[in-house]
């Protein structure tokens, strides 16, 4: 949760950049929990929404944590899109092992 706090934080904290309607995490209630924390910190909480997509032990979507009418409305788009950066972070985690392991 270290990592996503960073990451949430540096993203909101730069300015030039848009504030998304939503932001979804992959992760249980820890996750989800963690990038509230920081949209109350920087007093954001009211803007944006946050859920999360909790997964079982085959790395498959279980159900989205959340808020319930947004998870109802774009369940397949929320879903897609945690499909798409899961499989773009193993796809540049195996490329990058792959060169150090040449290394």
């Amino acid at each position: 949760t270290d990592a996503l706090q960073e990451v949430l934080t540096r993203r909101f904290s730069n300015k030039t950049m848009p504030l998304p309607d939503l932001v979804v995490v992959d992760g249980g209630v820890a996750q989800k929990r963690t990038a509230q924390n920081v949209l109350s910190e920087m007093s954001l909480q009211d803007e944006i929404e946050v859920v999360s997509v909790v997964k079982d032990e085959k790395h498959k979507p279980r159900r989205i944590l959340g808020a319930r009418k947004i998870a109802e409305l774009y369940k397949n788009t929320i879903l897609k899109a945690n499909a798409e950066a899961h499989r773009f972070a193993v796809y540049a985690h195996r490329r990058r092992r792959g060169k150090d392991f040449i290394k």
